[in-house]
C-alpha cells in the first residue's frame, strides 16, 4: 500500500512539474515584441480617460476616447520590464463595465474588467511573469 501511495505521489508530482513548465520561455535579452492594448465597454461609447505605456517606454494619455479602441506599436522589451494600460468611465451606473487588454505578438497576455459608477480596468504585464 506504501508503494502505490508512493508512486502515485511521484506521478502526480511529475504532471505538476511538467505542467509548470513554460511553452513560451522568455529570452532574457531584449526581444522586439508587437504591443496592441484593446479596450472596450459594452455599457458607454466612450472611455474619460485612458493611460498606457507606449512605443518609447513613456506614458501617452488620452481623454475621451471613443470605444472600441486598439493601439498597436512595436517595442523592444527585456525580461524585468512591464506594460501597464488604465481605462476608465466616469459618471456611469452601477452596471457600467469597461475592460482593458494587454496582447503581445497577437496572444493576450493580461485582461482586467472594471465595473461599477467609477468603472477602472488597469491591466500590467511584465515580460516573463
Amino acid at each position: 500500500m506504501k508503494r502505490l501511495a508512493y508512486l502515485l505521489l511521484s506521478g502526480l508530482t511529475l504532471a505538476t512539474m511538467s505542467s509548470c513548465s513554460k511553452d513560451d520561455a522568455t529570452p532574457a535579452g531584449p526581444r522586439e515584441y508587437q504591443v496592441e492594448y484593446r479596450i472596450s465597454s459594452p455599457t458607454a461609447p466612450q472611455s474619460d480617460y485612458l493611460s498606457y505605456d507606449n512605443e518609447s517606454g513613456g506614458t501617452t494619455t488620452l481623454s475621451n476616447i471613443p470605444l472600441p479602441a486598439t493601439y498597436r506599436f512595436k517595442r523592444t522589451l527585456k525580461q524585468g520590464d512591464h506594460l501597464s494600460l488604465l481605462a476608465s468611465l466616469d459618471g456611469g451606473t452601477a452596471a457600467s463595465e469597461i475592460t482593458a487588454a494587454i496582447l503581445l505578438d497577437g496572444r493576450e497576455v493580461r485582461k482586467e474588467t472594471g465595473r461599477g459608477a467609477g468603472a477602472q480596468a488597469v491591466p500590467v504585464y511584465v515580460i516573463g511573469q
